[in-house]
């Protein structure tokens, strides 16, 4: 069983971060659905217990699209998707975080899995 570390995150500006309380991703994946695709993030799952939002006071934007199931969470100061959150209490339990914002951890060394969620909702790879 891996230990669990803290992973940092930042927007490009610093004025939103994360801190993660968990086990490194052991995959990532990159989903190619309307947002996913146009933020051309590598999204890292975990419980929303293990990750703090530190942010400056009214640094953070969100934004809700489509069924509205998913709150998307961005600095409105430098506009650099963090993460998203799902608004539906049936799925609290998981939430997506932006690995390309992490600040130590290498994501080139983590494997990438595709997801095809624009059609499918499969794994394409």
């Amino acid at each position: 069983m891996e230990k669990k570390i803290k992973i940092n995150s930042s927007c490009h500006c610093g004025a939103l971060q994360l801190e993660i309380k968990a086990e490194a991703p052991s995959v990532l994946t990159s989903c190619n659905c309307s947002i996913c695709y146009k933020y051309g993030s590598l999204m890292a799952y975990f419980n929303p217990s293990e990750v703090k939002v530190v942010s400056i006071l009214e640094s953070v934007d969100e934004y809700l699209w489509g069924d509205k199931s998913l709150s998307f969470i961005r600095c409105q100061v430098c506009g650099c998707y963090s993460h998203w959150k799902s608004l539906d209490p049936n799925q609290v339990k998981r939430m997506g975080v932006n690995a390309r914002l992490f600040t130590n951890i290498e994501i080139d060394k983590i494997p990438i899995r595709h997801f095809d969620s624009a059609d499918t909702w499969k794994f394409i790879d």
